[in-house]
Protein backbone atom coordinates (compact mmCIF):
# COMPACT_ATOMS: atom_id res chain seq x y z
CA UNK A 1 0.00 0.00 0.00
CA UNK A 2 1.60 3.08 -0.98
CA UNK A 3 1.83 5.92 1.60
CA UNK A 4 0.21 9.48 0.69
CA UNK A 5 4.04 11.07 0.50
CA UNK A 6 4.82 8.62 -2.64
CA UNK A 7 1.25 9.76 -4.01
CA UNK A 8 1.58 13.46 -3.66
CA UNK A 9 3.33 15.42 -6.36
CA UNK A 10 6.28 17.58 -5.65
CA UNK A 11 6.00 20.84 -7.70
CA UNK A 12 9.05 20.85 -10.30
CA UNK A 13 11.56 24.26 -9.85
CA UNK A 14 11.06 26.41 -12.61
CA UNK A 15 14.27 27.91 -14.38
CA UNK A 16 14.63 31.48 -14.16
CA UNK A 17 12.44 31.90 -10.95
CA UNK A 18 12.45 32.26 -7.26
CA UNK A 19 11.63 29.05 -5.86
CA UNK A 20 10.81 27.98 -2.36
CA UNK A 21 9.27 24.75 -0.56
CA UNK A 22 7.95 25.06 3.19
CA UNK A 23 10.52 22.78 5.65
CA UNK A 24 6.46 21.29 6.52
CA UNK A 25 6.07 20.32 2.71
CA UNK A 26 9.44 18.62 2.58
CA UNK A 27 9.04 16.86 5.88
CA UNK A 28 6.05 15.36 4.88
CA UNK A 29 7.15 14.16 1.49
CA UNK A 30 10.39 13.04 2.92
CA UNK A 31 13.50 14.84 2.42
CA UNK A 32 15.20 12.09 0.33
CA UNK A 33 12.61 11.86 -2.04
CA UNK A 34 12.42 15.79 -2.72
CA UNK A 35 16.23 15.91 -3.18
CA UNK A 36 15.66 13.32 -5.59
CA UNK A 37 13.20 14.94 -7.45
CA UNK A 38 14.35 18.51 -7.18
CA UNK A 39 18.04 18.70 -7.60
CA UNK A 40 20.08 18.44 -10.35
CA UNK A 41 21.63 15.37 -11.71
CA UNK A 42 24.32 16.71 -13.52
CA UNK A 43 27.40 18.84 -12.85
CA UNK A 44 26.00 22.64 -12.98
CA UNK A 45 27.50 24.35 -15.52
CA UNK A 46 29.38 27.73 -15.20
CA UNK A 47 28.65 30.00 -17.83
CA UNK A 48 31.39 31.85 -19.81
CA UNK A 49 30.89 35.11 -18.26
CA UNK A 50 33.86 36.48 -20.76
CA UNK A 51 36.35 37.44 -17.76
CA UNK A 52 40.37 37.81 -19.14
CA UNK A 53 42.75 35.76 -18.20
CA UNK A 54 43.91 38.28 -15.78
CA UNK A 55 40.90 39.17 -14.69
CA UNK A 56 40.11 35.69 -13.35
CA UNK A 57 43.90 35.27 -11.94
CA UNK A 58 42.84 38.46 -9.92
CA UNK A 59 39.70 37.19 -8.53
CA UNK A 60 41.63 34.05 -7.72
CA UNK A 61 44.29 35.75 -5.37
CA UNK A 62 41.14 38.04 -3.91
CA UNK A 63 39.62 34.46 -2.97
CA UNK A 64 42.94 33.22 -1.65
CA UNK A 65 43.51 36.19 0.14
CA UNK A 66 39.59 35.79 1.81
CA UNK A 67 40.11 32.54 2.64
CA UNK A 68 43.87 33.14 4.46
CA UNK A 69 41.76 35.99 6.16
CA UNK A 70 38.91 33.94 7.63
CA UNK A 71 41.21 30.92 8.33
CA UNK A 72 43.02 33.13 10.71
CA UNK A 73 40.14 34.73 12.23
CA UNK A 74 39.80 38.05 10.70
Amino acid sequence: METKKQLETIPPLKRGQLNSYSPADIKRWGVQRFLDEVCEKEPIQIPDLGFTKEENQRMDQILQHEREASANGL
